[in-house]
């Protein structure tokens, strides 16, 4: 179909697009209309950098698991890696729990439970400094699993009196609780001690990243009957304790929490169910209901709950299967891959694992837009479900390659700029974002998987074959609105190299500049990975390839 411009036409390498025209911004946003056509095998190849200067050097090697546990050769069950969902880092210390076992992350935030028992397991991760995360995974006799987990930092540090009760709050947030004095128990159903007790209150954001939020989506709904899927529309962890240091997790009079908003469905229900996270089955269990109240932006869901837990307000939904094969570069089917649903237009999650013959059948909401990508742990390419083929079961072609040497880069933002668009820059005059997504089965064996212009992304780039020499990766704010711009947004950024993750967000400077430079990575002739962060980077002008002209050979 032709349209008409009427604006410049603007030139990009060799292609010509329409910039954004005023209302047309809004919804279809940037008028994209190109007038041009346009590890078992981990990252073998990518060993440690020692980059030097600021550089973040990568080890994307596999995990190393930790040496006073089990030795590397006789690794089966579970072993994992637990990251920090800020900025990526290794988080030590954390106690990871599956049923009688235990173990505690090392000091590169790596674990192993090596006699993990075969079947579905739900697995915890707490640190007292950390709001608590959960997964259910499935393990095989035959085939190793491995997990990345991002845990929350806690949010507001509360002291009060539970003989007198009060309002807890988090700054710059909607989110509270307000408790009833004499209404705090400990789980035994005892008093707490006298004194002064500790709430921590942490929002969830997973508009952000769905699986911010501990489990896999799945609730009990309160009227009985089986488990659903649900979407949710915010997350808030509260955690108290008493002057003894006992957790207090039961009240005998009803307290009223406050909910905050953030989630990707721009159609906010008048009510939800209120649904707590049970640690010990890894579901959500429906429990009352909340209404939604306030004024955009600070709007929130309000109900009253007589536990004291992980809360979500959220809603049940029909759900379509969506088939997903994953292979590896040489075709072969990778078995034990964990393949997520993740929502484009509704924020949630479906959770399933590949079998031999490396099939999943992933759950997602029906007539909804999802991402699926596969994780073992490193991060397969993405594919796309629209709305019209999730109206019914649906089978995803082709399959998901599983790399064994490369890299995923996956922007996710808020409701505004509208539009957010990945760029990747590097030798061979690579350009990979919307106007040419570039290619996994040919030069540069990198390409954009997933182009979202109606908020929140993800957009996802995968590079299969890293290509030797210097690379940069830029976000530009294709609307060109600031209010918010990227750092308010705020706009997300992870990168996972093999079994190893990086997370950024905007630093200072932005004012009306439309590029944020994120970072370079120097990929060596050893196929090394160095990340060089480009901290409070910001450009008016788009920026030029690090490369310049020079050629770079693929890594293999």
């Amino acid at each position: 179909m032709g349209f008409a411009c009427r604006n410049r036409l603007v030139r990009v390498g060799a292609c010509w697009y329409c910039p954004r025209q005023g209302a047309l911004n809004r919804k279809g946003d940037k008028m994209k209309r190109i007038l041009c056509g346009a590890l078992t095998a981990w990252l073998a190849c990518v060993l440690v950098s020692c980059g030097g200067g600021t550089g973040d050097s990568v080890d994307a090697r596999p995990f190393s698991p930790p040496s006073n546990i089990v030795p590397a050769p006789t690794i089966t069950g579970l072993l994992g890696l637990v990251v920090d969902s800020t900025n990526g880092t290794a988080v030590s210390g954390v106690t990871v729990t599956a049923g009688a076992l235990s173990t505690i992350t090392d000091t590169q935030g790596n674990f192993a439970l090596p006699t993990i028992p075969n079947g579905s397991n739900v697995v915890s991760f707490t640190l007292n400094t950390y709001a608590p995360q959960s997964r259910t995974v499935q393990i095989s006799s035959t085939i190793e699993t491995s997990l990345i987990v991002q845990i929350v930092p806690n949010g507001a540090l509360d002291p009060f009196d539970p003989a007198t009760g009060g309002t807890l709050t988090v700054a710059g947030s909607t989110g509270q609780i307000d408790i009833p004095g004499n209404s705090l128990r400990r789980a035994d159903g005892s008093a707490p001690s006298a004194g002064s007790a500790t709430a921590l209150l942490t929002p969830i954001g997973p508009s952000l990243d769905a699986f911010l939020l501990p489990g896999e989506y799945v609730v009990q709904p309160a009227a009985g009957g089986s488990a659903a899927q649900f979407e949710t529309f915010g997350g808030l962890d509260i955690r108290i304790t008493d002057a003894g240091g006992v957790a207090l997790t039961n009240l005998v009079a009803p307290a009223t929490i406050r909910i905050p908003v953030n989630s990707r469905n721009t159609t906010l229900p008048l009510t939800l169910a209120l649904m707590r996270f049970d640690s010990a089955t890894g579901l959500w269990v429906e429990e009352g209901t909340a209404t939604l109240q306030g004024v955009a932006p600070n709007q929130y869901y309000e109900g009253t709950v007589t536990r004291i837990a992980t809360w979500t307000a959220g809603q049940i939904y029909t759900a379509s299967i969506i088939t997903a094969c994953v292979h590896d570069q040489a075709g072969a089917p990778v078995g034990g891959a964990r393949v997520n649903s993740d929502g484009v237009d509704y924020s949630g999650g479906g959770t399933a694992t590949t079998n031999a013959s490396g099939v999943a059948l992933v759950p997602m909401k029906r007539g909804g837009a999802a991402v699926i990508t596969g994780t073992s742990p490193r991060s397969s390419n993405s594919g796309t479900i629209s709305a019209g083929q999730s109206a019914t079961d649906f089978t995803l072609i082709p399959c998901l390659i599983m790399p064994t040497a490369g890299m995923t880069i996956r922007l996710t933002w808020g409701a505004q700029p509208f539009d957010l668009d990945s760029h990747l820059k590097g030798p061979n005059n690579m350009h990979v974002f919307f106007a040419s997504r570039g290619s996994l089965s040919a030069a540069p064996f990198a390409a954009l998987d997933v182009d979202d212009v109606t908020s929140f992304g993800p957009e996802v780039i995968t590079i299969l074959r890293l290509t030797q020499g210097t690379n940069e990766y830029f976000v530009h704010n294709f609307s060109g609105t600031f209010t918010p711009g990227q750092t308010g947004s705020p706009a997300r950024v992870e990168v996972r190299v093999g079994s190893q993750i990086r997370i950024f967000f905007p630093g200072a400077g932005e004012a009306s500049n439309e590029y944020w430079r994120v970072f370079q990575f120097v990929v060596g002739t050893d196929c090394s990975v160095t990340i060089n962060p480009l901290v409070n980077s910001w450009s008016a002008t788009e920026p030029a390839n690090p490369s310049g002209g020079a050629a770079g050979l693929f890594c293999s």
